[in-house]
């Protein structure tokens, strides 16, 4: 659902630029939807039952054991999320100073990476008998061979087969690699586990558009993206034996 909505705020940005609407006004009407999603999301919280203070006093508070086996898995999950944030925070600006694209076909890169990904990531979760060895190592490679495409491209289309391309590899990555994580944590432990694993990983987030915005400023943004599919080739190196550690060592409740 996230990445679907990366699609609709890509498009609709575009579209606003492209009618000559302002950076600072799209940014403001941003904050107002998200001021009254927030408070909306308050108001549940504070009137949900699913949840009652009896049930909270009349149980024992869960805990995770180690912590060190979901720091791990973060900082992989971190690979990820840096490839998949470069692609969304990059296209457009790809598109537009690469390609000189206009603002509203220079939106479709973000929006392309986005439907992609949600497509895969819904496609995959309703998918039989896909091992996640496979998706772990197999997601990657072509994420990274995306990447070159569309650090090679010099047309629009092909530019945006590229952004389909690593959205596909991409989109498995952190999903397949926090089941991996959460497989054999107790169910009362499993959503504070997911939560300790994806803010880890989540640093990724914030720090993949940086990482290619660095690499841009001392070199070229083209250059900046190959750097990108060498992070997605080094998380193939490092996953798989994470993973077989986690599942050697298991993750159990001290």
């Amino acid at each position: 659902m996230f990445s679907l909505f990366v699609v609709i705020g890509s498009l609709l940005a575009g579209a606003a630029r492209s009618v000559d609407l302002n950076p600072l006004s799209i940014f403001l009407s941003t904050a107002v939807v998200i001021l009254i999603l927030g408070t909306c999301v308050a108001y549940l919280a504070k009137t949900s039952d699913v949840t009652s203070d009896s049930d909270v006093r009349g149980s024992e508070r869960p805990t995770l054991g180690s912590f060190a086996p979901f720091l791990l898995i973060g900082l992989v999950g971190a690979l990820a999320f840096a490839v998949e944030n470069a692609h969304q925070s990059w296209g457009a600006v790809f598109l537009s100073d690469e390609l000189n694209t206009p603002p509203g076909i220079a939106a479709l890169a973000p929006a392309t990476f986005a439907a992609i990904a949600a497509t895969a990531r819904f496609a995959v979760s309703a998918a039989r008998g896909l091992k996640p060895p496979v998706l772990l190592i197999g997601g990657s490679p072509v994420a990274a061979t995306g990447t070159m495409i569309v650090a090679y491209s010099e047309s629009v289309w092909v530019a945006l087969v590229g952004f389909a391309v690593a959205a596909t590899g991409t989109s498995v990555l952190f999903p397949t690699l926090l089941s991996v994580a959460t497989k054999n944590v107790p169910e009362a432990q499993r959503g504070r586990a997911t939560s300790a694993v994806g803010t880890i990983a989540y640093l990724g987030f914030l720090l993949g558009p940086a990482y290619v915005g660095l690499l841009a400023s001392t070199t070229t943004l083209r250059t900046a993206l190959v750097g990108v599919a060498i992070l997605a080739l080094v998380y193939t190196l490092i996953c798989l034996p994470v993973t077989r550690r986690l599942r050697t060592q298991g993750i159990r409740r001290t």
